[in-house]
């Protein structure tokens, strides 16, 4: 893709192409130019419905261009039947948000964050706590561990007696634990304890746990402290925005908090009704129209989406009236802001407006001029099924558990075992060398139904071709041995044709629309003066 992209831009920036209005051009429909810098941005998503055909890269640039001309065409058609009228409303809030969005961008864009609140932020989210850990289900036995460490009792030799009196459910080996993976209760002991130390009983909602603080290791995670970075800096730039539109506020609008205060918009008196038709200022911006209370209690009504009564009757409008006028002052003085600083004029805003409009145009004009033309008919569906039944076929399925081991002998006494027909669950809670299977990087297999694509390619291979029953041993990258049991298998089968019915239904649809488009924009286009000034 690389070299495909690398070679179309050798091939088009290598052209003397003209320049109209101040810009590059690569051909005009109807007089009207397809700039160099819309065939970037269209260049920059090629990959997408591309990138597996194949084709010379002369053979892209064409589809490429007749692409942006076809969609040319069909946008003009639809401003000159008028459809530009229908999404004007939808322009126009797109357009205010929009100005209010890159106002925000232009305040925020130099805010860097505090890289050693990065690193400190960074450090808690990685840390990772070494436990080792038993359940006690009665506390008094809990309690007669907790009195053995006491006495200066060794914690390893004293968990793996309280194990082998099945006093206590654990495992003999620590497991390295993050914050968030730990029961609060757990948590809060931990972060008290020094290395090596021995927790006292805590209680839980399953039993009474004591356990040992082991190790605390900081394993790097470039990831998580790119996505810190992000959070702290996110954070920073609200801030800082929150305090410029603070400033603006109290630079340029005043509230009458007097009769804010006085608005009851749920009593009987004042009434909703009156309030809409109340003409008094609550607010005043400079240079600005002032807010009346009618535009208050309009702007509140359309918020509830249940309806006035409603909010009336679950007294939640008088919660809401302060909040409503603060939203109705920063939407207007933001957009008077951004308006002095002249960001309406900027390319970057225009563009944004204009490809959003066009957007809703060619959509428009596809649904109301194209799409009532596209027909589906019964027998060409059923053909399509039969003729990629492949397409159409629940894939093979099967539900594992599993038991791991560190070591392979200890994995293979167990399959062993079982192929001899020991219980499974006998088998997990007494077979030696087991793993904790909540240690990180270990396969979890608890029984769900998996598809051969939700299985590691090793254990893909491993159970190829198994029954209802069998057992596979299976060795991962990370010298982890897995006994698999497989409890189910599921044939891969075709999908009736009713349940395959509106996916198919979708995809010719989809692929008739698309002829549909391209045959009408053909149309327009004989019609059209399209001159294009790319070179073959």
């Amino acid at each position: 893709m690389i070299g495909f992209l690398v070679g179309i831009i050798g091939i088009v920036f290598g052209q003397d192409l003209p320049t109209i209005k101040g810009k590059k051009t690569v051909a005009t429909v109807n007089g009207e130019p397809i700039t160099l810098d819309e065939f970037d941005q269209e260049l920059a998503t090629i990959h997408q419905g591309m990138g597996g055909e194949q084709k010379t890269e002369k053979e892209k640039i064409s589809g490429l261009l007749k692409r942006l001309i076809n969609t040319r065409l069909i946008i003009q058609e639809a401003r000159r039947i008028g459809l530009d009228e229908l999404v004007k409303e939808r322009v126009d809030v797109f357009s205010r948000v929009t100005l209010r969005d890159e106002l925000i961008e232009r305040q925020v864009k130099n805010i860097k964050p505090d890289e050693k609140e990065v690193d400190r932020l960074y450090r808690e989210s990685i840390k990772e706590w070494k436990i080792k850990s038993i359940l006690f289900e009665k506390e008094e036995d809990a309690k007669a561990m907790e009195d053995a460490l006491k006495r200066g009792k060794d914690f390893d030799e004293t968990l793996k007696r309280f194990l082998a009196d099945k006093k206590g459910k654990g495992n003999e080996e620590g497991s390295y634990l993050k914050d968030k993976e730990l029961l609060p209760e757990i948590a809060e002991a931990v972060s008290k304890m020094k290395i090596g130390s021995t927790s006292s009983v805590v209680k839980i909602k399953t039993g009474f746990v004591i356990f040992k603080l082991e190790d605390v290791r900081f394993p790097d995670d470039l990831k998580v402290k790119e996505q810190v970075r992000v959070g702290i800096l996110q954070q920073k730039q609200k801030e800082a925005f929150a305090n410029y539109e603070k400033a603006l506020r109290a630079k340029s609008a005043k509230v009458n908090d007097q009769l804010l205060k006085s608005l009851d918009f749920e009593s009987k008196e004042q009434g909703f009704e009156k309030l809409l038709k109340d003409k008094r200022v609550v607010a005043e911006i400079k240079g600005e129209k002032p807010i009346t209370v009618s535009e208050l209690a309009e702007y509140m009504k359309q918020q509830l989406y249940h309806g006035v009564e409603r909010a009336v009757e679950s007294k939640r409008l008088d919660k809401r009236k302060n909040r409503s006028l603060e939203e109705m002052l920063e939407k207007r003085i933001l957009r008077k802001e951004a308006l002095r600083l002249g960001i309406d004029k900027t390319e970057a805003y225009k563009n944004k407006v204009k490809e959003y409009e066009n957007s809703l145009i060619f959509g428009a004009f596809i649904q109301k001029a194209v799409a009532p033309d596209v027909k589906l008919k019964e027998d060409e569906l059923k053909a399509n099924y039969d003729e990629h039944i492949k397409e159409y076929t629940y894939p093979e399925m099967m539900k594992m558990v599993s038991l791991v081991f560190g070591k392979r002998e200890d994995a293979e006494r167990a399959l062993v075992n079982l192929r001899k027909g020991a219980d499974f669950r006998w088998v997990k809670e007494n077979a030696e060398g087991q793993v904790d299977q909540n240690k990180k990087g270990i396969l979890v297999f608890d029984g769900r139904l998996l598809t051969a694509k939700d299985l590691p390619g090793g254990v893909s291979k491993v159970v190829a071709g198994a029954k209802t029953g069998d057992f596979r041993l299976y060795e991962s990258p990370e010298n982890h041995y897995y006994v698999l049991y497989v409890q189910e298998v599921i044939p891969s089968k075709p999908q009736p044709y009713p349940e395959a019915r509106e996916k198919i239904a979708k995809k010719i649809y989809n692929e008739k629309l698309t002829k549909a488009v391209e045959e009408y924009a053909e149309k327009l286009r004989a019609l059209s003066d399209v001159k294009i000034y790319l070179k073959d």
